[in-house]
Formats: C-alpha cells, sequence, structure tokens
C-alpha cells in the first residue's frame, strides 16, 4: 500500500513538473516585444501613384515621397521610408491633417505598414513654412509586416518637421522620427 502511494505521489509530481514546464516554454516563445527607433529624412518629390490599401486591398490614389531610413544613432541609412498621402485637410488655422501610409523597409530585416492621420502645425516664421509634425496612435495602427516582424502588431508614432515651402513644386524636406512598437 504505501509503495503504491509513494508511485502515486511520484507520477503526480513529475505530471504537475511536466505541465508546468511545458506552458512556461510556450508563453516565452509566443511572446516578444520590438522597439525601434528610425529616422525619415530627406528632400524628396511627390509622386503621384495609385497603391493597394494593405487591409481592404482598395486601390487609392496617392502622392508619396520616398526618403532615407536613418538609424538615430549611427546616422547611417538602413532603408526607405515612404509616405504615401491619401487625402490633407487644410483649414484656415494654420494646421494641416494628413491621411498617410507610411511604409517602413529596414534592410535584410522587413518591412512595417502603418495608416497615420497626420497633424502638422506651423512654426514660425511662417514664411518659411516649416511645420512640427507629429502622431500618436492610441491602439494598433500597423496594417502589414513582412520578414522578421511578421505577424506582428503594434503603433507606429511620429515626432518631427517638414517643410513646405516648395510644395507647390511637389517638394517636401521631411525630418521625422518614427518609434515603432511591435508585439508578437
Amino acid at each position: 500500500m504505501k509503495i503504491t502511494r509513494i508511485i502515486f505521489l511520484i507520477i503526480i509530481t513529475l505530471f504537475i513538473l511536466a505541465c508546468n514546464n511545458d506552458n512556461d516554454y510556450s508563453d516565452l516563445s509566443e511572446s516578444e516585444t520590438i522597439l525601434l527607433k528610425v529616422i525619415g529624412r530627406g528632400t524628396v518629390l511627390g509622386q503621384p501613384k495609385t497603391i493597394v490599401h494593405p487591409k481592404t486591398e482598395e486601390e487609392l490614389e496617392a502622392n508619396c515621397f520616398l526618403m532615407d531610413l536613418v538609424d538615430p544613432d549611427t546616422e547611417e541609412i538602413i532603408g526607405t521610408l515612404q509616405d504615401c498621402v491619401l487625402s490633407m485637410l487644410v483649414p484656415s488655422d494654420g494646421t494641416i491633417t494628413s491621411e498617410v501610409i507610411t511604409s517602413i523597409n529596414i534592410n535584410q530585416r522587413g518591412t512595417i505598414q502603418a495608416e497615420n492621420l497626420v497633424f502638422h502645425e506651423v512654426r514660425s516664421p511662417i514664411l518659411e513654412f516649416n511645420f512640427d509634425t507629429s502622431f500618436t496612435p492610441t491602439e494598433n495602427n500597423v496594417m502589414s509586416t513582412t520578414l522578421e516582424f511578421e505577424g506582428m502588431k503594434g503603433k507606429v508614432s511620429l515626432e518631427g518637421e517638414a517643410n513646405l515651402s516648395q510644395l507647390q513644386e511637389g517638394i517636401i524636406t521631411f525630418n521625422n522620427l518614427f518609434t515603432i512598437e511591435l508585439e508578437k
């Protein structure tokens, strides 16, 4: 009788340990967080393009700006960033609100696409058309990811500046810091 109880207790103990170990390992492999900071920088000419919305697959007409993607720590170019402006609202108060799809392509790591409603506020002197530009999402705004980032969701936020003094010619100068928070 005692031997049966001892064997029973040993089997239950091994079963509990085995179950606990499986749960711990599965939780570790399923959760992953990546925090990236990148800079979109350059003086670029807007190009009219037809793009496909990553979620709805709807064809959209946009004015797209392709610029260098820069590592803020090393100042090295690590890829490209494309902002495609779908619409722009220009009220008379010196602000601009743009609906933008941003594609961040980090060399050999993958692409992150996010949809933002970007707010631009004029900065003095007004004649130079310098704008502070920002977007801070309250919920997931990442629409698609590839390679290293495949299947991840999260937020892409923006703080920076844009010079729109040559907007009539389709030229904008960008210096924008993007913060990317991804989770698996």
